[in-house]
């Protein structure tokens, strides 16, 4: 097929009267129209199509057969205006021989695609005559969707509700969205300058950016009641810093909320220490005169009167013990030790325990422990000894007739190779029972069966819930059976370690000879403490265990005692004037390593009973602790093992 196309020269070209060779050839304009990026299409007068290119091919459907086809049939009309006001742009520029453009309008492709074009008609002439157009379509969809995804991104900073700002390298702001200008406009109110609300250091901080290519911040800026952090971000092709700025006053009051919440429980803390140290203290004036009273010449009445004020002060004590529990239950610092515990032994020291209170209330107290329970496991002593005891005894207090009994057995899903052996514990009573509403509020603080039992039997509320976060730092559970005026049943299972078998050697009679002998020698001991009861006590209990027993109201009175005299042992109390019992210990381990002389025992003796004060004793350099109030058992215990292990220690070097 032939087509006519004009061949117009081009501006400022030859005139047709010159050489010709410069004229386009029809294969010259082919490879011209197939080059274009435009959809080209060629019609004659009737505006049938005789021609399309590549591209005008890939915008209809590379599947669609175009040549023959009118135009307005192929665009469904869509470049004809039927409106009486407007006339056909291709037949205007076929009838008129005018250039005629159709602003953009949407098109659907056969395939259902919706398409954004804009054509121009440009008529075809030969010799005076119109022979058809060149219609030229252009596809602008992806331009739109490029002005719209421009756009969009543009909306997302303008539209941001936190403000966001550009600036050159200079400093200079080039950009600040909606919520910028609405921010430096208040400002500017309130403090003069619209660049109140970025950091005074603003310029070194874009300078900082821009050097190391690197965002910096974010910088905290209080705004009046607000306060805003701004981070920068560099873009360092074209040498400008972007900032955003985010609302942070909702953080920075859950910060400062945060920081008064630990600094009152810190304080709470330190309260509860001190008053825990402070109650302790008279407690163990009570409990050792009233022991000490207890081996005098009495008549049955004082004797009935001095266990009472014993029974008294011991249940005083047991109640800042779960005091303290709670609290550190509270702060989430309760912790577990591990140890050799001796089952069998810790069951018979509560039963020990719990005998005088079931004997005045006519109980029986019986055990079991199956014969698969190992002898011999690693765990904590004190918290086992705790629960059992909690739970014992709260079974004793709600119980009027008959007894209590204690079963202990190995888990069957135990595996004796297992990491640890679950341990399984019963209680069961013959008391007054609950109901299942009880029930369900019991393991809760301060709660107890109903309103009546505090005022009935007495106690807090606490054990049990200490009792169940114990048994669950042990990996266990624990649970309740009752039934109303036919007693309850606690159940609790502890994950323990197996114990570690030691090769133990019998010792000779030699090696016995050494403690025997201390434990018969008078001991020369000093006790530090600056309550004049307190000293009293422990001299007391000392005298009777044969010790001869002088006193220091102070470290540094027990440093000058020391230099003057030798000591067997130092009990040592840990709060006192002029200086403490820790400064006092490490005084006087610095001066034994100076003169390399032999390790003086010291005991302390603290009215603080946590594990992190132990801690911080044996850090001081004391041997062992001892928690006020003291017994006569306990100084004995530990004078013993002391004692013992210097004199080792000696014929060792020796």
């Amino acid at each position: 097929m032939t087509i006519s196309l004009p061949l117009t020269p081009f501006p400022g070209g030859p005139s047709p009267h010159q050489s010709q060779t410069w004229l386009p050839t029809h294969h010259d304009l082919f490879l011209a129209m197939d080059a274009s990026r435009d959809a080209l299409f060629v019609t004659n007068q009737e505006g049938s199509i005789l021609f399309l290119n590549p591209v005008a091919q890939q915008l209809i459907g590379k599947n669609q057969d175009a040549i023959g086809l009118n135009l307005h049939e192929l665009f469904h009309c869509a470049t004809s205006r039927r409106e009486a006001t407007d006339a056909c742009p291709l037949e205007t520029a076929i009838a008129r021989g005018e250039v005629t453009t159709l602003p953009p309008f949407q098109w659907i492709r056969p395939d259902g695609v919706p398409l954004l074009l804009a054509a121009t008609y440009w008529p075809r002439q030969k010799g005076t005559l119109v022979a058809g157009a060149l219609v030229v379509i252009q596809d602008l969809t992806v331009e739109q969707d490029l002005q719209r995804d421009l756009q969009r991104v543009a909306r997302l900073a303008e539209d941001a509700p936190t403000p966001i700002a550009e600036f050159d390298e200079n400093g200079a702001m080039l950009y600040a969205n909606t919520a910028a200008i609405e921010l430096m406009n208040m400002m500017s109110h309130h403090q003069g300058s619209v660049l109140s609300v970025f950091p005074p250091q603003l310029e070194a901080i874009i300078s900082q950016c821009l050097k190391t290519h690197q965002p910096s911040g974010p910088y905290e800026q209080p705004l009046g009641d607000a306060v805003l952090a701004w981070s920068f971000f560099p873009i360092s092709e074209l040498r400008l810093v972007r900032t955003y700025g985010v609302d942070i006053t909702a953080n920075i009051e859950l910060r400062m909320a945060k920081e008064k919440a630990e600094e009152a429980a810190k304080a709470k803390g330190l309260f509860l220490a001190t008053m825990s140290h402070e109650l302790r203290t008279p407690m163990n004036g009570v409990l050792g005169c009233t022991k000490l009273l207890q081996d005098t010449v009495l008549t049955d009445q004082q004797q009935e009167l001095l266990a009472t004020m014993q029974r008294s002060t011991e249940a005083l004590l047991a109640l800042v013990n779960d005091i303290l529990d709670f609290s550190k239950i509270e702060a989430g610092k309760m912790t577990l030790e591990v140890a050799d515990v001796d089952l069998r032994s810790l069951v018979k020291d509560v039963i020990m325990l719990v005998s005088e209170l079931a004997r005045q209330k006519g109980l029986t107290v019986t055990t079991e422990i199956h014969e698969n329970v190992p002898p011999l496991f690693r765990g904590d002593p004190v918290r086992l000894r705790q629960i059992l005891f909690n739970l014992v005894g709260n079974a004793i207090k709600f119980t009027e007739r008959g007894g209590v009994g204690i079963t202990v057995s190995l888990d069957p899903a135990s595996s004796p190779e297992a990491e640890h052996l679950t341990i399984r514990w019963t209680v069961k009573d013959t008391g007054i029972g609950m109901t299942k509403q009880q029930m369900d509020r019991l393991f809760q603080a301060y709660v107890q069966a109903d309103a009546s039992t505090a005022r009935r039997f007495g106690g807090t509320g606490l054990g049990l819930m200490i009792c169940r976060q114990l048994v669950t730092l042990m990996g266990g559970t624990i649970s309740v059976e009752s039934t109303p005026g036919a007693g309850s049943t606690f159940t609790y299972t502890t994950n323990l370690l197996p114990a570690i078998h030691r090769t133990v050697s019998t010792p000779s009679d030699s090696d016995s000879t050494p403690h025997t002998a201390i434990s018969s020698l008078p001991r020369r001991v000093l006790v530090v403490d600056d309550n004049e009861i307190n000293q009293v006590v422990a001299c007391k209990f000392l005298q009777k265990l044969g010790c001869q027993v002088e006193v220091a109201s102070n470290g540094a009175d027990a440093i000058e005692s020391l230099a003057r005299t030798a000591y067997d042992a130092v009990f040592m109390d840990c709060e006192m004037p002029v200086m403490d019992g820790y400064e006092a210990a490490r005084s006087i381990r610095k001066k034994e390593n100076e003169q390399k002389s032999p390790r003086l025992p010291i005991i302390a003796m603290t009215g603080n009973a946590s594990i992190e004060d132990a801690r911080r004793c044996r850090e001081a350099g004391m041997d062992d602790v001892i928690t006020k109030p003291v017994s006569l058992t306990s100084l004995q215990a530990a004078l013993d093992s002391l004692l013992h292990t210097a004199s080792r220690r000696r014929e060792m070097i020796a």
